[in-house]
């Protein structure tokens, strides 16, 4: 099996972080206590969930890639090395990410399991405060990095096949002005476009680069979904209004158990 296909069967052989049955179970328990952060944590599994999707994206891409490397039948064609050298790039890069992204996943996981465990032991008090279970934020950061790293990657080998695209036609048209000269004919002096060969590996490049570029904001929007849920705690009221709440509570309390003298009081016989 080839590097591009072990990569995707990796890639695709791993749950869905949204499919994992406690990522499901912790969502639903919150939702049903009504408990802070829910949502929070929602947005970050499904930011998670994207940087999966494009992750898999980016696997299909490099894998077209290869093809368009295979289908350059001349060993010294001028575009087979920049090619080459972009593929190599890219499946290092997606074998990082797949790694960074497992390494996320499991940890969000861990944190889902040790919070419904909280939950069963002390109840939906538990709940509060929940992103104490997910110290994810590192790993995170840590993704948006190499995705910018690698979109970045991308734009410069974009650059470089579209950079020998065009000192390839220099070199063909001086080639053929030399034709010219000897025949009599006027020089050509217009560049031609990006060949064929160019555009067709600048393609999946192009798409790459636009999957890099999402898994970067999808990890981005994760860490503020993540610091949101940091700062969503129900915090305890201040002393005083625990007394005056108390005092209330009991004063209503004493008011239904107290007996209304004025009510069913027999009658005094002088």
């Amino acid at each position: 099996m080839k590097g591009a296909e072990k990569i995707m069967a990796k890639t695709t052989a791993t749950q869905n972080i949204e499919d994992n049955p406690y990522v499901k179970e912790l969502l639903e328990v919150l939702k049903k206590h009504n408990a802070p952060g829910a949502e929070e944590l929602q947005s970050m599994i499904t930011n998670t969930a994207k940087i999966e999707q494009q992750l898999a994206a980016a696997v299909t891409e490099m894998t077209a890639m290869r093809r368009e490397l295979a289908a350059i039948r001349e060993d010294n064609h001028p575009m087979r090395n920049a090619l080459q050298n972009a593929v190599t790039a890219m499946q290092e890069q997606i074998r990082a990410l797949r790694e960074q992204l497992e390494t996320l996943k499991a940890n969000i996981i861990d944190g889902c399991k040790n919070a419904l465990a909280a939950f069963k032991e002390r109840g939906a008090a538990a709940l509060n405060g929940i992103a104490k279970f997910f110290e994810v934020k590192p790993a995170l950061e840590a993704i948006a990095k190499s995705c910018d790293r690698a979109a970045e990657n991308n734009s410069n080998a974009i650059n470089k096949i579209e950079s020998i695209s065009n000192e390839y036609h220099k070199a063909g048209q001086h080639l053929k002005n030399i034709g010219r000269v000897m025949t009599g004919k006027d020089l050509l002096t217009s560049a031609k476009p990006a060949g064929k060969v160019a555009k067709t590996a600048e393609a999946p490049l192009k798409a790459a680069r636009a999957c890099n570029i999402a898994m970067r904001n999808a990890a981005r929007n994760a860490v503020k979904s993540l610091t949101r849920l940091e700062e969503t705690v129900d915090r305890p009221k201040p002393i005083k209004e625990q007394f005056d709440a108390a005092a209330k509570k009991a004063a209503a309390h004493n008011a239904r158990s107290t007996p209304d003298k004025t009510k069913n009081t027999p009658g005094v016989e002088l």
